[in-house]
């Protein structure tokens, strides 16, 4: 019990650090500031941000009971299934995980004390993973409680929201316990069978096996969870019990498992813990510093086709995507949610707040088009390899760019059609959907030119408002393809001054 006791304080240590950082937000140190009137406005901003809280909770219940009315008895029995499943597929999630990196985190400070010392291993296992299924648990709680009120609302009889809130989670609680085991099994297999690779495989198999038969056991419950009340507190009772096995058996695998390899599969997590969301340091910077911390630490993936010439250019580009896969998202969000609501909002659907709110959405979220021209901002950045490129400015950026425009093109072309409303030209939506693509691209070459020697530094973000008043004024003209015609124009006003300026020096 020592172990633990210890394990416990240190515990308690971190989370009183985490709450000095998040002090800092409302502009104070609880852990410096200690005379009567600095305590008396940390008490203040701790009882404004409860009462917040509290608000926000009465109007997420009151928000949900009203969706779930609205949706009806049979919308609401049809996704009840979906809910009863998201416990098999918070283990299938946890699972994998353990299974690419140890379940078991290591700070630098806990490979110098904790990891080398005298603490169990079964020790360390057990408190992590009670805070991994505690921190589960308590969201799972809150969503489970929204759900039965929902439902309540929805069927009008229906088990208590508390019921549902308990049952959620230790339901989590149990899968991520679930995911422990397999991660913790990794651990504990000797090296020469980890290094085959083939115990990794019987895990994986039997890691799918087991969500898919929770997950299909989870749907078929649903009828029974809808006519039978005390349905909630069966599975409580039959969670709880499961964690209790699952901890019994983390127990006995933490005693077998390779702590050394739990400390290298570590090291990226360790190196990241500095880099929290509380850090000073710009968010931008972070996310690089993550995202090369990350790369570094992965092995190459595929290899770069034979190609010459341009070619080269564009098979490194769309290698590139598949090997920082981490921007991904960005490009679907850009593809599926940001163009598409562009053509929507010129259509004037949405009026002119529809039009404001797309500007907003290109400037403040650059994710998007930074990620799609990602090779070409790299090879700008490294003089060594610009310098041996013999291409320009804007064909480097269209070479570079041309992976990444496709996939984004394409996705904004299957999501059009069923986004514009009824009456609006398709073939003039989905030119304009090419074409504000095209824009978005194209204005991030301006970050990397200058008008002339000496002469003025145009922006990405300015490129973007005249796209916005451009096409924004001709959305209001009869023809929609006047809109496309003056996305047309900003495109090649771009390109030519991309074209004509001047690279900045690095």
């Amino acid at each position: 019990m020592g172990d633990v006791r210890l394990l416990l304080w240190l515990r308690v240590r971190h989370a009183r650090t985490f709450l000095v950082r998040a002090m800092h937000i409302v502009g104070t140190d609880i852990q410096n500031d200690r005379d009567l009137g600095e305590r008396a406005y940390q008490l203040y901003a701790a009882a404004a941000l409860l009462v917040v809280c509290v608000l926000v909770w009465f109007w997420a219940i009151d928000t949900v009971e009203g969706a779930f009315a609205a949706l009806g008895p049979a919308v609401a029995a049809a996704l009840l299934p979906l809910a009863l499943a998201v416990p098999a597929a918070v283990f299938a999630a946890v699972a994998f995980s353990g299974l690419r990196a140890s379940p078991l985190k290591f700070s630098h400070p806990d490979v110098a004390y904790l990891a080398g010392s005298s603490v169990r291993s079964a020790a360390l296992a057990g408190t992590a993973f009670a805070a991994a299924a505690l921190a589960g648990g308590v969201l799972a709680a809150l969503a489970g409680y929204l759900l039965g009120a929902g439902m309540a609302a929805a069927l009008g009889a229906f088990a208590s929201p508390l019921a549902t809130a308990c049952c959620a989670a230790l339901s989590v609680a149990a899968a991520i316990g679930g995911g422990w085991l397999v991660g913790l099994a990794r651990l504990a297999l000797p090296r020469a069978v980890r290094r085959r690779r083939a115990g990794l495989a019987a895990l994986a198999l039997a890691t799918m096996i087991v969500a898919g038969l929770a997950g299909a056991l989870s749907v078929a419950a649903a009828p029974l969870a809808l006519a039978e009340p005390g349905f909630a507190a069966f599975a409580c009772v039959g969670a709880a019990v499961l964690v209790g096995a699952e901890s019994v058996g983390l127990a006995l695998l933490a005693r077998r498992a390779d702590i050394v390899r739990a400390v290298e599969d570590s090291s990226l997590y360790a190196d990241l813990q500095p880099f929290g969301p509380f850090s000073p340091l710009d968010p931008t910077v972070v996310a690089d510093y993550r995202r090369r911390c990350k790369l570094a630490r992965r092995g190459p993936r595929l290899r770069l086709p034979a190609a010459t010439g341009p070619g080269a250019l564009v098979a490194r580009s769309a290698l590139t995507i598949v090997r920082q896969h981490e921007g991904v998202p960005d490009l679907l969000m850009l593809g599926i949610a940001v163009t598409p609501f562009g053509v929507v909002a010129l259509t004037g659907a949405l009026g002119p707040v529809g039009l404001l709110f797309w500007l907003a959405m290109l400037v403040a979220a650059p994710q998007g088009r930074r990620e799609a021209t990602r090779a070409f901002r790299d090879d700008m950045r490294v003089r060594l390899v610009r310098d041996r490129l013999p291409f320009g400015t804007l064909a480097l950026l269209a070479l570079d760019s041309l992976p990444a425009f496709a996939v984004v093109a394409l996705l904004s072309c299957a999501v059009v059609p069923f986004a514009i409303p009824a009456g609006a030209s398709t073939a003039a939506s989905l030119a304009l959907a090419v074409l504000l693509n095209a824009a978005a691209l194209l204005s991030c070459g301006l970050d990397a030119v200058r008008l002339g020697a000496g002469g003025l530094r145009p922006w990405s973000e300015g490129a973007l408002v005249a796209l916005a008043a451009t096409c924004g004024a001709l959305s209001f003209a009869p023809s929609p393809w006047l809109a496309v015609a003056g996305a047309a124009f900003v495109c090649l006003v771009v390109a030519w001054m991309i074209r004509g300026g001047a690279e900045r020096a690095r």
